[in-house]
């Protein structure tokens, strides 16, 4: 049965994911049995990929030199954002690009001071962002329609767990099926400004966007139809169907990680699980014990190879699209 949130206890959760640092259970203070506190559809997507990455994150915190894609990323997600909180008619690329400059000169002093070594470097990077968002227009005119949220924060008790993040966007749309009649669905977009990755390893934003699916679900009461990811570098899209049974798979598969993360804090045992996606790593090079002799000694026996116990999630083949027009 499919609860409201207003159906299941508030709780106030502190960030970051530990309440300094840690939690215990129990009422002896010096018992230091670790709980987690919550965990986002990113996070549970790092540890469900190597629970050595999510160490790196979410435990010690590691931080990380930004990029100029991170910048570009974060510059227009907050333009589109400002962009659909105009009227219809002003959903113009002009616009568009305006607010790109607008976030742009907002965040770079304080989120990317020294990002660029030059003006000029600054000025390429700029014209690049805005040529990418340019290429947004052709894959829908957002002018069509309404967004239902922008940017929408969730915390969202899911049974014994707190689940947080922010979906992109939501919206209503209207399609003709096969046999002529219209059918509205609810849509779960998510904007990516990176290149689309291949097919097989889009599985993996899919993953974070059926939990924010599920997360739907909780708090309206509806399972949304669809998700989306919306790749602006390209452009290209990839869209999956969502069923109530993918939905409820993916609660049991949160529990499964959950579970899997605090056994993992508790006895300090974070396996580095090699794949293709190591090389896009921040931490390969000079802290991974999969790729570092010296950080494998000190690792304590972490080891290597496959994540602990997780229930495997029966994904659906994605069906991808790019716009050509």
């Amino acid at each position: 049965m499919v609860r409201s949130l207003d159906d299941r206890r508030a709780v106030s959760v502190a960030w970051p994911l530990y309440a300094g640092g840690m939690t215990t259970k129990g009422t002896d203070s010096t018992i230091a049995a670790p709980v987690l506190k919550t965990l986002s559809p990113s996070r549970a997507s790092d540890f469900k990929t190597c629970p050595q990455l999510y160490k790196f994150k979410s435990i010690d915190k590691i931080p990380t030199e930004p990029t100029v894609f991170q910048a570009r990323g974060t510059t227009a997600h907050l333009a589109l954002e400002r962009l659909f909180q105009l009227p219809r008619d002003q959903r113009t690329p002009e616009q568009l690009y305006g607010l790109f400059r607008m976030a742009w000169t907002e965040l770079k002093v304080d989120e990317y001071p020294d990002l660029f070594a030059s003006v000029d470097d600054e000025r390429a990077w700029g014209i690049e962002s805005l040529n990418l968002l340019a290429s947004y227009f052709t894959v829908e005119d957002p002018s069509s329609f309404e967004p239902l949220e922008l940017e929408m924060d969730l915390t969202v008790d899911v049974n014994d767990m707190t689940i947080r993040g922010i979906l992109d966007r939501m919206e209503e749309i209207t399609e003709t099926g096969p046999d002529g009649v219209e059918r509205e669905l609810l849509v779960i977009t998510d904007y990516k400004t990176g290149k689309a990755p291949p097919e097989r390893y889009a599985n993996k934003a899919f993953f974070a966007l059926k939990i924010y699916a599920l997360l739907i679900r909780i708090t309206k009461g509806i399972t949304p139809d669809r998700v989306r990811l919306l790749y602006l570098n390209g452009p290209t899209e990839y869209t999956m169907d969502v069923t109530s049974g993918q939905l409820d798979a993916m609660e049991r598969q949160l529990e499964a990680l959950w579970s899997a993360i605090e056994r993992a804090i508790t006895r300090d045992n974070w396996p580095a699980t090699t794949s293709a996606l190591c090389d896009w790593c921040d931490f390969k090079a000079d802290l991974c014990p999969a790729w570092n002799t010296d950080e494998a000694d000190k690792a304590d026996g972490a080891g290597t190879g496959k994540s602990p116990e997780v229930a495997v999630e029966e994904t659906p083949s994605a069906t991808p699209g790019a716009s050509t027009e």
